[in-house]
């Protein structure tokens, strides 16, 4: 396979560039200044057909999620960091940055000449505005607010200059305000971003209708370059035919209507290697994992019984050959191994006949369950349907409900479900899972579990403002290991995807996340060749 990263070796730099390595920024080198790159390849360009197996809910970005793996939207935005492919955190619209020594304020320093789709330029103005507008509660997700509440306030300096003011030391927030999902919009265009967004990335919005067709052009006045100069992007144009069927999609990659597909169905992988690599290049990469969420506000997962029922009644062994056809690990926590923040701790073992004596013992057989499930992603419905088919064997009595985007945030916001077949992208700190998913202050994580648990508060925080990346580690362990007895969360697998493009596609390789686009690399430095 050409450039194949491998799925769970992503660089230890990963390891540092959010705790001391990060502290202060530096100046990405390599890239030509704006001032001096007024050109554009001669031979590069083309108009990339693109084949997703999802597609965002709505166009504002603040609201909507713009999955930097799968959501063409993505290419439209960057933020104040940006990472390159092996995953590292690198200066993107910021150059630098450096926090004070209580680490409760951080200072950037922006690229001067960095422009907005409309031609407005970005400066710390636009920053702070975006910040207050993710930040309203009418208006930014849990997730984009969960992203970055640590920080209080943004503060201009002068037009190039930021502070942003934290509510609490934290050592990762050059990862908080990463273009995913902390995406920087054109501030005099917050209004119309649902119907023409105006971001700050490689290609600007023409046109999207849902689940059919997006459509975007190159940004003429893009910032970044190639080693010669040449303005990125290359490409002319991205079109995006989203495709939920993995058959569906890998056949419009097969039959020339799309020259790149984001993920092949896991029973596909194999063969299509075998049968077709001459024809095609294919990149397996770490994408994340799933767990089940179990709702801790209402209904019988109150009960830790029925809990550990429900966690020991999994076979994670039957998930890893039916859903994901060997593909990836088994996995009891979010970083895989080998991964350096993976941990070392244990989790509850598959028991069906401790599940049953357990739900006896509490007086629960019979229990009625209702899961939900994303409906876009097929391996969140599959491995809903094993989970379903193992809680019922042991006397649950489950029902699956797989839901549209905005449904699903809905029935969670609700604390309408039992439990939740839930994803995660892979996070660049551990702070941006263990604090955001399960902290009892995030915003996000009381529309997942809603779980509170004051010693596992008191670790996450203190890791926050912890420089040592050992004893970091060591906290995450701590908090971990409570996790896995109260059982908020219960890890299933990791998910490891294979992207796949015909042999004129050049110049692009996905990012060690997965990621379509990335700073040097994806499709900022794709074309199609002639």
């Amino acid at each position: 396979m050409d450039g194949q990263p491998n799925p769970i070796e992503l660089s230890r730099r990963t390891f540092l560039t959010t705790t001391s390595a990060a502290l202060i920024g530096a100046a990405w080198h390599g890239l030509v200044p704006q001032t001096e790159a007024a050109r554009r390849h001669p031979q590069r360009g083309g108009v990339l057909q693109f084949g997703t197996r999802t597609d965002a809910a709505g166009l504002d970005s603040h609201r909507h999620n713009q999955l930097h793996t799968s959501t063409p939207g993505a290419a439209m935005y960057t933020g104040l960091t940006d990472y390159d492919q092996q995953g590292n955190i690198i200066p993107g619209i910021a150059v630098s940055w450096e926090p004070n020594k209580e680490l409760t304020a951080w200072t950037f320093q922006l690229r001067k000449g960095v422009l907005f789709h409309n031609g407005r330029e970005v400066d710390a103005e636009a920053v702070k505005l975006n910040i207050e507008h993710i930040k309203d509660p009418a208006i930014g997700s849990d997730w984009h607010r969960g992203a970055i509440e640590t920080i209080e306030r943004a503060e201009v300096l002068d037009k190039y200059t930021v502070r942003l003011h934290l509510n609490q030391p934290h050592v990762a927030v050059p990862s908080s305000v990463l273009h995913y999902p902390t995406n920087l919009q054109a501030p005099d265009n917050f209004d119309k971003a649902s119907e023409h967004p105006i971001g700050t990335g490689p290609f600007k919005f023409v046109s999207w209708k849902r689940f059919n067709e997006t459509r975007m052009v190159r940004f003429e006045n893009y910032w970044e370059t190639d080693a010669e100069g040449n303005n990125l992007p290359y490409l002319d144009e991205i079109i995006d035919k989203p495709k939920r069927e993995d058959s569906v999609r890998l056949t419009a990659l097969r039959t020339g209507q799309v020259n790149l597909i984001d993920a092949l169905a896991f029973a596909d992988v194999e063969r299509f290697q075998k049968s077709h690599d001459d024809a095609y290049n294919l990149w397996s990469t770490h994408f994340g994992g799933i767990f089940m969420v179990f709702n801790f506000t209402n209904g019988p997962f109150q009960d830790k019984r029925l809990r550990t029922a429900a966690a020991h009644a999994i076979d994670r062994n039957a998930v890893h050959h039916s859903v994901f056809y060997q593909q990836g690990a088994m996995l009891d926590q979010p970083y895989p191994l080998g991964h350096p923040w993976h941990l070392e701790s244990r989790s509850l073992e598959y028991d069906p006949d401790k599940a049953k004596a357990l739900l006896k013992q509490a007086r629960a057989v019979g229990t009625p369950l209702k899961i939900i499930c994303s409906a876009n992603v097929p391996y969140s419905r599959d491995c809903g349907q094993v989970v379903q088919e193992q809680w019922n064997s042991v006397g649950f009595k489950v029902t699956l409900e797989p839901l549209d985007s905005v449904p699903y945030q809905m029935t969670r916001r609700e604390r309408a479900f039992d439990g939740i077949v839930q994803g995660n992208t892979l996070r660049f700190d551990p702070d941006d899972f263990y604090g955001r998913n399960l902290h009892s202050k995030s915003q996000y994580a009381q529309v997942l579990s809603g779980w509170q648990n004051e010693r596992y508060d008191r670790l996450i925080e203190e890791a926050k403002r912890t420089l040592d990346p050992a004893r970091r580690k060591a906290l995450y362990t701590e908090g971990w290991n409570i996790v896995n007895v109260e059982l908020p969360h219960f890890h299933l697998h990791e998910v490891v995807i294979t992207s796949a493009a015909v042999k004129e596609l050049r110049g692009y390789q996905p990012g060690a996340t997965g990621s379509f686009s990335y700073q040097g690399g994806g499709i900022r430095t794709a074309y199609i060749e002639a």
